[in-house]
This record gives C-alpha cells, sequence and structure tokens, in this order.
C-alpha cells in the first residue's frame, strides 16, 4: 500500500493528494486557536520562564505553575508558528516570535497578545456577521456602549491590559513610522491623544532639540507623566489633560495623531482636525500616522498577503462608528478641516505616515 507524506503530494510519486486552497483555509479557520494559544503563552509567562535556556516541559511547568502534560501540548501547538522549537523530545527553546514575547525584550509583545486573547474583545468580535448583515456595532450590545473607550474609562483593569497592548503596538509599528521621518525643522511637538507617551518619547529621545507637549484625557496623563519623567523628558515635555473633541493645546509648530483618527467616525475626526487646524500656525504640519485602507498588500509571515489596514478595519466595525480610510477619504477629510496632504510617507508600509499642512 502506497504511504503519503501529511503535506499534499505523494512520497512516492510525487502526486498532489491534497487540495492547496482548501489546506490554506484550515490553517486560516483555527488561526482564532492559535492566537488564543499564544495568549495562554504569554499571560503564563513562559517566555520569560526560559531564562535564557532551553528547557524541558516539568522545568517550565514547575516555573510557570502549570500542568505539565498540558503544557507539553500547548508547546506542541506553537512549534509550528515559530514561538518555541523543540531542540530533543521535552527539551524547548525559545523561537524568534517567543523571544518577542519576552516581558524584558525591547519590542516585545507579550501585552499585545494578552489583550488581543481578553475575552470582552473575542465576545465583540465573534458577532461580526452581525455586524456585516445589519451595519449595526456589536459593541452596543455586547458591551453595552457606542465605544470601547467609554467602556474602557469605567474598568481600570481591562484599561490597564488595553493600555500595555498599545504599547507594544507602538514599539512595532507607531515608533518606527514616526522615527522615519526628518524633525530637523520641528521645535514643539504635541501629541494629541498619546496615551503613556511612548511615541513622543522615542521621537524626542531621537531629537534632542525638540520640546514637546503630551495631550490626552486627565485619568491618561497622570500615568504619561511619570513615564515622561522616567524617560528623563519632564524638563522637555509638559502633560495636559481635557477633552480633544473640545479643544487641543496651542503653542505646537507641529501636531502628531497616531492611531488616533482610525478610532473615530467623520463627524468626530473632523471634530477633532478642525480644532488641530484653529490653533496651527501657518508654518506648522500635523503628522498622521494610520493605516490606509489602500495600500498594497504586503507579505506575511506565512508567506501569503497580509493587509493591516483592512484587517483592523473588521475590528473597527465590531467596536464602533470608526473605519480605516483610504488616501482619497483622508484627503477629503482633511479638506473638510482646512487642511490638505502635502506628502505621505511610506505609502507601502502596514502604518503610513501624511504630513498634513493647512490649506
Amino acid at each position: 500500500m502506497a504511504m503519503t507524506n501529511v503535506g499534499s503530494r505523494s512520497q512516492d510519486t510525487g502526486t498532489q493528494v491534497h487540495d492547496p486552497a482548501a489546506v490554506r483555509l484550515v490553517e486560516i479557520t483555527l488561526g482564532f486557536w492559535v492566537g488564543q494559544a499564544v495568549g495562554a503563552f504569554a499571560r503564563l509567562g513562559v517566555a520569560d520562564a526560559f531564562a535564557g535556556q532551553d528547557r524541558t516541559v516539568d522545568d517550565l511547568a514547575a516555573r510557570t505553575g502549570s500542568d505539565p502534560a498540558g503544557l507539553r501540548r500547548l508547546l506542541g501547538s506553537l512549534t509550528g508558528v515559530g514561538v518555541v522549537r523543540e531542540v530533543s523530545p521535552g527539551v524547548f527553546a525559545l523561537g524568534e516570535l517567543g523571544q518577542h514575547l519576552r516581558t524584558d525584550h525591547p519590542r516585545s509583545m507579550r501585552d499585545l497578545a494578552v489583550l488581543q486573547s481578553e475575552p470582552w474583545m473575542w465576545r465583540v468580535f465573534e458577532r461580526l456577521q452581525h455586524a456585516v448583515s445589519t451595519g449595526d456595532a456589536p459593541v452596543k450590545d455586547v458591551l453595552g456602549t457606542d465605544c470601547y473607550w467609554t467602556w474602557l474609562h469605567g474598568r481600570p483593569q481591562e484599561r490597564q491590559v488595553f493600555d500595555a497592548g498599545m504599547v507594544s503596538v507602538a514599539k512595532a509599528l507607531q515608533i518606527p513610522t514616526a522615527l522615519s521621518y526628518d524633525y530637523r525643522d520641528v521645535r514643539r511637538i504635541v501629541d494629541i491623544g498619546g496615551g503613556l507617551g511612548q511615541v513622543l518619547t522615542a521621537v524626542l529621545t531621537a531629537n534632542p532639540h525638540i520640546d514637546g507637549t503630551l495631550f490626552d484625557q486627565p485619568a491618561t496623563v497622570t500615568g504619561a507623566q511619570q513615564a515622561l519623567t522616567d524617560a528623563g523628558l519632564a524638563d522637555r515635555c509638559s502633560v495636559a489633560g481635557g477633552d480633544m473633541f473640545q479643544a487641543v493645546p496651542a503653542g505646537g509648530d507641529t501636531y502628531l495623531l497616531s492611531f488616533v483618527l482610525m478610532d473615530w467616525g467623520d463627524e468626530q475626526a473632523l471634530r477633532l482636525l478642525r480644532n488641530v487646524a484653529a490653533v496651527l500656525p501657518g508654518h506648522g504640519r500635523v503628522l498622521v500616522l494610520d493605516c490606509l485602507a489602500d495600500h498594497p498588500a504586503g507579505t506575511g509571515p506565512s508567506g501569503h498577503p497580509f493587509h493591516m489596514g483592512r484587517t483592523v478595519d473588521l475590528f473597527q466595525m465590531c467596536m464602533g462608528s470608526a473605519r480605516v480610510r483610504s488616501r482619497t477619504e483622508f484627503e477629503d477629510l482633511y479638506a473638510r478641516a482646512g487642511l490638505r496632504l502635502h506628502a505621505l510617507h511610506l505609502p507601502q508600509a502596514p502604518v503610513s505616515l501624511m504630513e498634513v499642512n493647512p490649506a
């Protein structure tokens, strides 16, 4: 009897035995299990438990308070996606992706893995079909609010997990994008909705001639003040709390909107942009870091096309009235606010930087 391997071709004849498209769809539809597996790995602190060495399952189980049999199965599932490698029977090493799940890695994604597997995120997203069928955001029925920001505001534990996950995103996407810009003519940058200030901190550290202001909700900037102090920037960066839909601080020649507009519908986004335009000097600029719905699809780690903007757009559809916009939609929004798109940097990257000037 002829034997076949687990792939798509017969070992003896090389004949195709599996439909590649069907196998690919199996991979895609099982992807949410992989996401949960990575989330469990991150929550248990397995990456840190390796402590720079290859470890047996029993050793890792003892270090993480896990059931050895269960952990063995979890690790086995993650060998196929680059998180761990089995170097000999029952002995594992961290893979390249697993290194980024260490809490001490400079670009750690551990907190993002935790956030993306949070129950509330999954409860909302499991109703994607409802959003597509009705046009209604599931966040209303699942969390009882029109916007997940409102829900997070009254839940400090979930907000802490969310903020930590966004720091991971900033390390991977926003900071490299922000640092690609030439700031030689900038003197004061105002970061609107800058969270804990991770992007602004990176920009100010790399450009010692710039001063800054971090502007966000009053409850948020309290934590940001300490983060800026810890970074040695307290003398160069002030913090201000307020409502960006009412007014934003004056005095900057550059205003930064990093992953802000993607969270709001056109009405709120236009109100914010008009507030920025009202205080923007004639020689000033707005730097918008955002995903574009129409940037060319790149290639994901599986070797298949992955489109960051269009994937994030599904999240926005479930979580509120926002959406990921195309370049034309951004240009229309800017024009209505009395602004114009001057230049588009990194147009093929997952995150683009738009330089916007007064019209």
